[in-house]
């Protein structure tokens, strides 16, 4: 009788452990990390000074270096801190951020951007939309009023909620200059994720659970 109410006793705990593994929660509200231009140490860009007016194939794809706050200019950045280099310029701006422990099929990110002179087309101010791409997937345009100066100002919130990838992701913007005080500014509106909690599979913490209690029960019928 004894051996039967430990047998009782034990299996009712296996149970309970069981049952705990299943109803718990495997993911939760979180929010991984994307920068604004507001801090330039987060952001890299790609420049190629001279080229064609609104030519996709005048911007780099490779030569990543760190991005500069322009003076003056609150939250923009470029190569430099004047952001001028004379002549038509193309930048590249690239943030790289981790998923890692995140469900990117949740994924959301919402952001406002500007960017100087390209896209106005106008004398001398440029004929390329700014454009941006998610893990080198479709090339997106900026939206703005289809009115000289719009680019300057940050534009209506674009959200991305496709696209991304397990682990590492990058965003890249294009943004053609006229080589004066160029740039490209970004603010964060929102990004969320679902956190991605491991939990060992039921099925081999059973069997686990089944092989302790036949080590237990050996050792007391032995006994």
């Amino acid at each position: 009788m004894k051996l039967l109410n430990i047998l009782k006793i034990v299996t009712v705990q296996a149970v309970l452990f069981v049952l705990a593994l299943v109803g718990g929660s495997t993911e939760a509200s979180a929010n991984p990390s994307f920068f604004s231009t507001s801090d330039p140490s987060y952001w890299k860009v790609a420049t190629n000074v001279g080229g064609t007016d609104g030519a996709y194939s005048s911007f780099p794809s490779t030569g990543f270096t760190d991005a500069y706050a322009v003076s003056g200019r609150t939250d923009w950045i470029a190569n430099k801190a004047s952001g001028s280099n004379g002549t038509w310029t193309f930048f590249v701006f690239r943030q790289t951020f981790d998923l890692t422990g995140y469900d990117y099929l949740s994924t959301n990110l919402q952001f406002q951007w500007a960017a100087d002179d390209s896209g106005e087309v106008a004398a001398a101010r440029g004929s390329w939309k700014p454009k941006y791409r998610l893990n080198s997937g479709l090339l997106t345009d900026g939206v703005w009023a289809p009115v000289f100066g719009a680019t300057y100002s940050y534009g209506p919130t674009a959200t991305l909620n496709s696209g991304f990838v397990a682990g590492t992701n990058t965003i890249d913007f294009y943004v053609e200059g006229n080589g004066t005080t160029d740039g490209f500014a970004l603010r964060t509106m929102g990004f969320t994720a679902d956190k991605v909690t491991v939990t060992p599979e039921p099925a081999a913490m059973l069997l686990m659970g089944s092989g302790l209690f036949g080590m237990f029960f050996r050792r007391r019928f032995v006994a």
